[in-house]
């Protein structure tokens, strides 16, 4: 393992949490690529990029949906699947998340999870390129609706917003007062619009969900190599140079620091697992100085 994940313990448990993955998926015959910024990182830095702090990976649908089914299976061996079946969750992809381990990103998004993994459904299409990136933005119209509905705000929230003159979140904690009533119906929405596409073949491929207007060869994702990362490896298309030029063009210079950002975590604790009554209370009490 590189010396550095010692003193990230984040890191640490992420790589745990994919050499599991990689395992499981293995033992079920099931394959995965890795995609995003874990392609980055492992033909840039050979492992994390130095201030990331996820792992993606792509899983073609049959087998996406496959995993999903097999919650119990990863719950004995503490792991769970988490996806819009979940009560609460946020993400229109799955992630296989820690049970041992209590992450809470956003505080207007009420949820517990362990240390995960991304994983996105690839669909493969045989359409113009134009009638694919509208689906896109069609499957993000409709799933964000859905995000609003679960969202959070104390209603001081919208007058410190209109106070500051954002406009932008002013509309959104409006429409999340319409719209918590029923987000069930705005993921329904998503899922029915969903089933337009899934199952498809061609010489195209995305996540709908990720990345408008780039559209990938399914070929990238058929012919693919292990490359180094940290203490193991990852799949990635073997023509990495064309996946990734497509989204980030010259990859290998680095980003201005100003862009190095990793995620936000409004709560982690990487050693137990809390519900979000017992994160709250942990909250306020280091709120209070207790």
């Amino acid at each position: 393992m590189n010396p550095a994940l010692h003193q990230d313990p984040l890191k640490a448990k992420l790589l745990e949490t994919f050499l599991f993955t990689k395992d499981f998926l293995s033992k079920h015959d099931m394959k995965y690529v890795g995609c995003g910024g874990t392609v980055l990182g492992a033909v840039r830095h050979q492992g994390f990029i130095p201030w990331d702090d996820d792992i993606d990976i792509y899983m073609y649908r049959a087998d996406y949906e496959r995993l999903l089914t097999m919650g119990d299976e990863l719950r004995s061996k503490g792991y769970e699947i988490i996806s819009v079946a979940d009560e609460g969750y946020y993400m229109p992809f799955a992630k296989i998340s820690d049970c041992h381990s209590t992450i809470w990103e956003f505080e207007h998004l009420p949820l517990v999870m362990g240390a995960y993994i991304d994983i996105f459904p690839l669909d493969e299409f045989n359409e113009p390129d134009e009638v694919i990136t509208a689906r896109q933005y069609r499957s993000h119209y409709y799933f964000d609706k859905y995000i609003n509905a679960l969202s959070h705000y104390p209603l001081g929230s919208l007058f410190q917003c209109l106070f500051r003159g954002d406009i932008h979140g002013a509309g959104l904690r409006i429409l999340n007062l319409w719209r918590k009533r029923n987000p069930q119906r705005y993921l329904q929405s998503f899922l029915d619009f969903e089933k337009t596409y899934v199952g498809g073949s061609g010489e195209k491929c995305v996540c709908v969900t990720q990345w408008e207007g780039r559209i990938f060869q399914t070929q990238w994702f058929h012919d693919v190599i292990e490359l180094p990362f940290e203490s193991t490896t990852v799949v990635v298309p073997r023509d990495y140079d064309a996946y990734l030029t497509l989204l980030y063009g010259d990859y290998m210079t680095l980003p201005p620091e100003e862009k190095r950002i990793s995620h936000p975590h409004y709560f982690t604790d990487l050693q137990h697992r809390y519900t979000l009554e017992q994160v709250a209370a942990i909250k306020k009490k280091s709120y209070s100085g207790a």
